[in-house]
Parts: structure tokens; C-alpha cells; sequence
């Protein structure tokens, strides 16, 4: 398909039916690599700059060299905008994916044995029909029995493409047609399998402590905006009981930037949806990256 994005791989850029990569990828063989998603509004890559360094912490604790420096990455990846500048449409919205792994696996298996790193980066167009859909109206979420790893095991802050443990939350609640709330293995909430969770009680927003989730980068710019609207904002742990008094509830992730949730199992928020601190928090995102979603 001619109109499709171009494919950044291994310092070439191609056509996507041109772009190969081994089937002895470890990436492909054991999920050995770490990836990010960056939001590109029109021709406008928002927060770049924060992706990418959230990527290189990623690679240190996985121990990937990916043979580029950060500010290569980013000089990469605005020469594949550039490349694209004729097949994005500026009026909409895509994810931008840098997916990293340690490369082709030696015939010993080994860790240590394997490369050079694998570095794709991609554009995907996002639905913001939909997006805007559920920002109108909120969505569902439910508590899943799968627990999130807990940083004794792997860390949660690092964004690994080995993600079954939130595949397996997904399709734990499938069937209820509702996304995953996730708690961790003391009965916190955690996080959602793509998202930060957010709620608000007596006028302040709370979100659980960075210990048992993703380093969110749009995490962090809510942080930014409750202190710029004097919202105030508490990290703490809290619980299902915490959950049933909530106010608002709403998640948040680079491809929805925030986004309104109706009711998480029986519980309602007590305020309509969204609320009216969490549509200052989507009000603030549109002034802050130039977008609204519409229909």
C-alpha cells in the first residue's frame, strides 16, 4: 500500500512490505526488548524528548545497547517524519513506536550471545473517532484477577515488550467488556494494562505511588498540570474501598491522553462523567498539545 508510513529499521527506511526482520529475533522468541509509543499530533511529535529517555532507562536496566545515542534516536525519528511528511495526514493523530530488542539469537541461546540490537520505529494512525467517543461518555473498567508483576520480580517502571502479564488481565475481563484494573499483590490498585489510573476524592486527585506502575510519561505531565491549575495531587496507595467513595475516576496513556471512566465493576463515580476535574485535566491536554479529539 503506497499511502502507508514508511518503516524506520535498522538505520534504513522502507515501504512496510519491504521491512524484514529475523524469525530468530529474540524479540519475536522471548519478548527480549523494550519499546515506547510517543504521540504525534498532525506532523507534531509531542514529547519526544521525555519518550526517548524514558527508552534509554528501559535499555540500562535490560542491558540492550541499541548502538544509537539518545539524541541520534531523536534525529532518527524526525528523519522518519520527514521521510513521511507526504503520506501523514496533518489533521490527525499517530502513535510513534520504537521497539528495541537485543537482536538475532546465536545459535547457543545465550543471552549474551545475541545481536547486534534491533531498532524499529514506526508510525500507526489512531482512531480518535472512537477516542472521542469514550471521552464523552467514559469507559469501563474492571478489576482483573491477574496481579501486577511486582517490582521484586520485574520492574514496572521499565516499558518491556514482554507484556503477558497484561495480556492476561485483558483477556481476564474480556468478557465483561471492560478494560483491566489491575492491583498489586497487597490489594492496591495498580494500574490499568495500558494506563495510569487516576482518581478524585474531596477535590484532590490520587494515584498510586510509582513503585507497582509505568513511569507514565502523560502521568507525569498531569502532575504538570495540577500543579499549573492548583489541583491538588496526592501519590498514595489505596484500595477497592478507596475506589467505592470515588468521585471521578479516569486513565491516562500517550494514545488517549486522558481519558474518563464511567464505572470500574459496580462502582459509579459519584460526580457525572467526566467530571469536572477531569475535564479540566482533557481541556488542559488539548491546549497543551494543540489537539482536541472529534468525531
Amino acid at each position: 500500500m503506497p499511502n502507508e508510513p514508511l518503516i524506520y529499521l535498522n538505520g534504513k527506511i522502507s515501504e512496510l512490505q519491504d521491512t524484514k526482520i529475523s524469525p530468530f529475533d529474540r524479540g519475536f522468541l522471548w519478548g527480549d526488548g523494550v519499546y515506547e509509543v510517543t504521540p504525534c499530533f498532525g506532523n507534531k511529535l509531542y514529547r519526544l524528548q521525555d519518550h526517548v529517555d524514558r527508552l534509554y532507562r528501559s535499555l540500562s536496566y535490560v542491558r540492550i545497547n541499541p548502538s544509537l545515542s539518545p539524541s541520534d534516536m531523536i534525529m532518527e525519528t524526525e528523519r522518519l517524519l520527514f521521510e513521511n511528511r507526504d503520506r501523514l495526514d496533518t489533521d490527525s493523530m499517530y502513535r510513534v513506536g520504537h521497539w528495541v530488542t537485543r537482536g538475532e539469537d546465536s545459535p547457543s541461546m545465550k543471552t549474551n550471545d545475541a545481536g547486534p540490537a534491533t531498532l524499529m520505529i514506526f508510525f500507526r494512525l489512531v482512531d480518535t473517532a472512537t477516542i472521542s467517543r469514550d471521552q464523552s461518555k467514559g469507559i469501563k473498567l474492571s478489576v482483573s484477577s491477574v496481579r501486577r508483576n511486582p517490582p521484586e520480580c520485574i520492574e514496572p517502571r521499565a516499558k518491556v515488550t514482554s507484556k503477558i502479564n497484561q495480556i492476561l488481565a485483558e483477556l481476564d475481563v474480556a468478557n465483561q467488556k471492560a478494560l483491566p484494573l489491575m492491583l498489586d499483590l497487597n490489594g492496591n490498585v495498580a494500574e490499568n494494562s495500558v494506563s495510569n489510573f487516576f482518581m478524585v476524592r474531596d477535590n484532590a486527585l490520587w494515584t498510586p505511588p510509582d513503585r507497582n506502575i509505568l513511569e507514565g510519561v502523560t502521568r507525569k505531565v498531569v502532575f504538570e498540570i495540577c500543579e499549573r491549575l492548583s489541583i491538588p495531587l496526592i501519590e498514595r496507595n489505596f484500595t477497592m474501598y478507596d475506589v467505592a467513595q470515588g468521585d471521578e475516576f479516569f486513565i491516562t496513556s500517550s494514545a488517549v491522553c486522558a481519558m474518563p471512566v464511567s464505572e470500574v465493576d459496580s462502582f459509579r463515580p459519584k460526580q457525572k462523567v467526566p467530571g469536572p476535574i477531569t475535564k479540566r485535566i482533557i481541556e488542559a491536554f488539548a491546549v497543551e498539545t494543540g489537539y482536541k479529539f472529534t468525531g
